[in-house]
């Protein structure tokens, strides 16, 4: 069936092989069941790809969808999602990208990209109101993605958004990222990768401004504006802090993960907390149709570094910063601005990068030079090595696993199917033994988002694991999947609650589905990620931690913290029947056709 609501528009396939661009209506059946960005890139993914799909072969499509609310009044909503098979683990792939990407998306009329093929050589799209031309890249490849958005805004100009590759994503390193107006990342699980593989250096699209469809435009405008006061208040500390006002708390609480989780704090933890950085603030910086920037963009205002700018935020803060022993907010935040620009992600780079450093402890790996805990210099030359996977950086390219088999270092290494975790240590807040473990994508802390039910208080304390906790982090999961189809940012979780979600949904598409409806949709997107991960091989010995974090436990004021066996599999028990499944984690209903 052809599309008939608003909130929605095209679907455009490019096929960089055959430099073939086809154009369709995005499906209704495929809007009301899937709602938009994560839910109709999964769908598409799920029905494009099978277990014998190469991450990094032409078959693997790229997916780039937003969703129904992106580029409109309703305020959180400037992301775009990417859905591709992860070259890093090898099951579902997926990353939110804030910054402008989504927005602009929209206003050229475009509901999701799909990108098939391979070219053979460098290749950027263009896409505007008027089409999609496949364009020459040879002059950008090998460039950083500051100077390839300087370049392709000059081009096409200032307002034009742009995604691009760095040198990371080119040498196909599997943790490579998609940067978005230069601080704004699909960080996680590859998505750079893939583009790499396909010779795509950038997405551009240069539109004319806020260009937006809704069967009740003022209607989305008086809600929006109607819910200002509580988005004030409720998200007060992320504007006025950001999330680096998460330092304090995490090592206080003890859950900041510390020289490549040994600790979960770190001494001189206050060199990186908010009132260190407020010393090197430049100003806040959001996402388009943000009403409370959180971005902290932040430059070094002397010594070597001088002049290194980048939007630091708390999960660099821990990776690149107590992970690897650095306790010196402008250090972090020039490693963060080379990871940026080089296209690294920078949750899975500082695990590597404190993987690296033990191995080297071991004797089991020689960057060639002198590598240990807070030093920055020698953590930013192999981060250097690793996007242009020279000598021990081809090894490190791979993440954390590849690594640890390769080492024979497996009883040290963390991580999740594959993907390295943030920075919310399970041992402290035990709400993150089910969030890392069931996540679609890897130990992810997005997607179930057991850390904000722990710090809550949400169904017990953050060291209990109890039948209530488990039914709120499921909710915390449901809407989660829904804010990331719709698409709004998570942080609007306070306020963007199951009701507002309704009625904007509403006042876009004029189809009032309910609270119920959209529960439901969000049910069938989490069932089929879990199908794709199924078809991929994925059970239940997949979803448990890694033994290091079950093993060792970590010391805190004086007292232990471990997570016990039986504490796992409760975990697991609870969430899998919450969710229907059954006991191996797969869901009784079958995937749709």
């Amino acid at each position: 069936m052809a599309l008939t609501l608003p909130g929605y528009g095209e679907i455009v396939t490019v096929n960089l092989s055959t430099r073939e661009v086809s154009v369709s209506p995005t499906p209704e059946s495929l809007a009301l069941r899937y709602v938009g960005g994560k839910g109709i890139g999964l769908r598409m993914l799920y029905d494009m790809t099978s277990p014998s799909t190469d991450p990094l072969g032409p078959e693997n499509p790229l997916i780039l969808a937003i969703g129904p609310l992106t580029g409109t009044a309703v305020p959180f909503s400037g992301k775009a999602a990417f859905s591709f098979k992860s070259p890093q683990t090898g099951v579902l792939g997926e990353s939110i990208v804030g910054g402008t990407l989504g927005a602009a998306l929209r206003w050229v009329g475009v509901t999701a990209l799909v990108v098939k093929g391979a070219s053979r050589d460098p290749v950027y799209l263009l896409l505007t109101p008027e089409g999609v031309e496949v364009r020459g890249a040879r002059k950008l490849w090998g460039l950083g993605i500051y100077e390839t958005t300087d370049l392709l805004k000059e081009e096409h100009g200032r307002i034009a958004s742009v995604a691009a590759i760095g040198p990371a994503g080119e040498s196909l390193v599997s943790f490579a990222c998609v940067g978005n107006e230069y601080w704004r990342q699909a960080g996680r699980t590859g998505a750079g990768a893939v583009m790499g593989s396909k010779k795509l250096k950038a997405i551009v699209v240069a539109h004319d401004g806020p260009d937006w469809d809704a069967h009740d435009p003022d209607g989305v405008r008086q809600l929006a504006a109607s819910m200002m006061p509580r988005v004030r208040e409720g998200l007060k500390s992320y504007f006025e802090r950001g999330t680096p006002g998460i330092v304090e708390l995490a090592n206080r609480m003890g859950f900041f993960p510390s020289l490549y989780w040994s600790q979960g704090s770190i001494e001189g933890w206050e060199g990186l907390s908010w009132d260190a950085l407020r010393e090197i603030f430049l100003g806040p910086r959001g996402c388009a149709g943000c009403p409370t920037p959180c971005g902290r963009l932040a430059e070094v205002d002397g010594g070597r570094h001088a002049g290194a700018r980048a939007e630091v935020e708390y999960e660099t803060l821990f990776a690149l910063g107590g992970l690897v022993g650095v306790t010196d907010v402008r250090e972090v935040t020039w490693l963060n601005s080379l990871a940026d620009d080089l296209g690294l992600d920078t949750i899975s780079l500082g695990n590597v990068l404190g993987f690296a450093i033990e191995a080297h402890r071991r004797g089991r790996l020689d960057p060639g030079f002198g590598l240990d805990y807070g030093d920055s210099e020698a953590l930013g030359r192999l981060t250097e090595m690793i996007a242009r996977r020279e000598g021990v950086g081809d090894l490190l390219a791979g993440g954390v696993r590849r690594a640890a088999e390769s080492l024979g270092l497996q009883d040290m290494a963390v991580h999740v199917k594959g993907l390295e975790p943030s920075g919310y240590d399970p041992r402290t807040l035990k709400g993150m033994i089910v969030s890392f473990g069931v996540s679609s994508r890897g130990a992810c802390h997005l997607r179930l988002m057991g850390y904000y039910a722990d710090i809550r208080g949400f169904g017990g304390g953050p060291d209990e694991v109890t039948e209530e906790k488990m039914a709120a982090i499921a909710d915390l999961e449901e809407r989660g999947v829904m804010m990331d189809s719709l698409l709004l940012c998570k942080f609007s979780r306070t306020v963007m609650l199951w009701g507002e979600m309704a009625e904007f949904y509403r006042l876009v598409t004029g189809v009032d589905v309910g609270e119920d409806g959209l529960r439901e949709a969000a049910k069938r997107i989490i069932d089929l990620s879990r199908w794709f991960n199924v078809r991929e091989g994925v059970n239940r010995g997949h979803d448990r931690l890694p033994r290091r974090l079950v093993d060792e436990p970590l010391a805190l004021d004086g007292a232990e913290r471990r997570i016990t066996e039986e504490e796992v599999e409760k975990s697991l028990d609870l969430y899998y029947r919450l969710s229907g499944w059954d006991g191996q984690g797969v869901p009784t209903r079958p995937p749709e056709d």
